[in-house]
């Protein structure tokens, strides 16, 4: 285990540092070769007293070496991500931002005054997505590496219910992390445990243990909301008299909220509420950089939906779009456009193919659906069918990022914790999009709702709609 983490330590930032180099050697190409007609005939922007390439190599190192300090400060090497890939873009974002501000304050404080701004620019998502790939690359290298060669971190997972299951799944399939679960433990505690579950009992701790030691189990994960105060001490002192250590799942927390912080006074530690972070002012930010990205986009894409208009009115006919009532923030309704994909009156045959249904809990999706017609898969394939809900983005009842926004029905069988989702806006794309999508349970869609709207920010907004794209071109989970 110590070699995997001194070989990760070394050869992930080293990656780092060259790319950020490689980026700036490609901007400085792009500017002066590339483009340089683009600058001196459209912009009047002369080239004759363009800096050297060794002036960007060395900005380029400068801004690799910032790169690394700042993804070390933000603890990008060592972070354990709630969003995974979602949130390790996310804070690569922050650090390549940070990075090119003080690289530029760099350049302005030496005095090169002839260095390219164009090149500082492009720097910024260049590096940000050339970072979160080779990062993406690194982990499933070393990950399938550490596996092949049992060299993974081995854990427990002490616990018999859902909660434990579900964040053992996440574990092996999804964390960065190179988990693998060794079993789900349980000691004498008067439940009925079944062989057929896969729960390992022991009469005490001490065999647990005994029984972790042979299986070169190095970490242990609570996952049992309801083990009693004084049992969870217990196992906790012997965790630690055993040297092993331990994670211990907040349930009552997760339940409610995630918009907490651990706080210490005088030697108790307890845990604080904090507003959620989409709230106030941010919303209104969130709002105008709605309305900066969707205009735009709209007219970019007009050409893509008059085709798609026309295919399906050859294919079906009339009518074009899907006009559906969904519920929005606050429990609010409103009429979200689709291109339609499927016959007229498909949705008041739902009820006869329930059975059919390959979705679970409140979702509904089935992969080879008869009411989906010929030009329906193909732009549901593309997530094509998508596109008229920009103009919901227009009119506010929709954003470009958010949790999936819920039929009427399915708001009536929801839970009080599920509501919590009804906090924000809805998006077009979301967590749950980028995750999967048709692949998830509604358990796990709407953990990585909450999850989202009790940690939001503008960059994790910019990493989904980043990961939307390859996201779409993969097309797992759409049908």
């Amino acid at each position: 285990m110590k070699q995997r983490k001194t070989f990760s330590s070394f050869l992930l930032p080293l990656g780092d540092f060259l790319l950020v180099i490689g980026v700036f050697l490609l901007g400085y190409w792009l500017r002066h070769f590339i483009l340089s007609d683009v600058f001196q005939d459209l912009l009047r922007v002369s080239d004759d007293f363009r800096l050297g390439l060794w002036h960007y190599v060395i900005s380029g190192t400068v801004m690799g070496a910032i790169e690394i300090i700042m993804l070390q400060a933000f603890g990008v090497y060592r972070r354990e991500y709630g969003l995974a890939k979602v949130e390790e873009l996310a804070w690569i974002l922050r650090s390549s931002f940070m990075a090119v501000i003080i690289t530029f304050a760099f350049t302005f404080a030496t005095r090169q005054l002839l260095f390219s701004r164009f090149v500082l620019l492009f720097a910024f998502p260049a590096t940000s997505i050339a970072i979160s790939i080779w990062h993406g690359f690194f982990h499933r290298l070393a990950r399938r590496f550490a596996l092949s060669r049992g060299k993974g971190i081995r854990v427990a997972v002490y616990g018999s219910g859902s909660l434990a299951f579900e964040l053992a799944e996440f574990m092996e399939k999804r964390a960065l992390v190179p988990y693998e679960i060794a079993g789900f433990v349980l000691t004498d505690c008067g439940k009925n445990i079944t062989p057929e579950s896969g729960v390992i009992t022991f009469e005490s701790s001490g065999r647990m243990f005994e029984w972790m030691q042979e299986n070169r189990v190095t970490e242990l994960i609570v996952a049992d909301p309801e083990l009693t105060r004084e049992n969870t001490a217990s196992l906790i002192y012997d965790c630690e008299h055993e040297g092993i250590p331990y994670k211990l799942v907040a349930d009552v927390f997760t339940l409610v909220s995630l918009t907490t912080r651990v706080v210490h006074m005088g030697g108790t530690i307890m845990i604080e509420s904090v507003p959620p972070p989409l709230s106030g002012g941010r919303i209104l930010f969130k709002r105008i950089i709605d309305l900066i990205i969707t205009i735009p986009l709209i007219l970019l894409l007009l050409p893509l939906g008059l085709l798609t208009a026309v295919f399906i009115v050859i294919d079906t006919g009339l009518p074009i779009f899907y006009i559906q009532t969904r519920l929005g923030r606050m429990n609010r309704k409103f009429r979200m456009f689709k291109f339609r994909s499927m016959k007229v009156g498909a949705h008041q045959k739902r009820d006869k193919l329930k059975e059919a249904n390959e979705a679970g809990g409140l979702l509904f999706k089935i992969r080879d659906d008869p009411r989906v017609t010929r030009a329906g898969r193909f732009i549901r394939k593309w997530s094509i069918d998508e596109l008229p809900q920009l103009l919901n983005v227009i009119t506010g009842d929709m954003s470009l990022v958010g949790p999936r926004p819920p039929l009427p029905e399915e708001v009536e069988e929801y839970s009080e914790r599920h509501l919590k989702r009804l906090e924000t806006v809805p998006g077009i794309t979301g967590v749950w999009q980028v995750s999967g999508r048709s692949g998830l349970g509604f358990s796990e869609m709407v953990k990585l709702d909450l999850y989202y709207v009790d940690n939001w920010s503008i960059w994790i907004d910019l990493s989904i709609l980043i990961l939307t794209i390859p996201a779409i071109f993969s097309k797992e989970g759409a049908y």
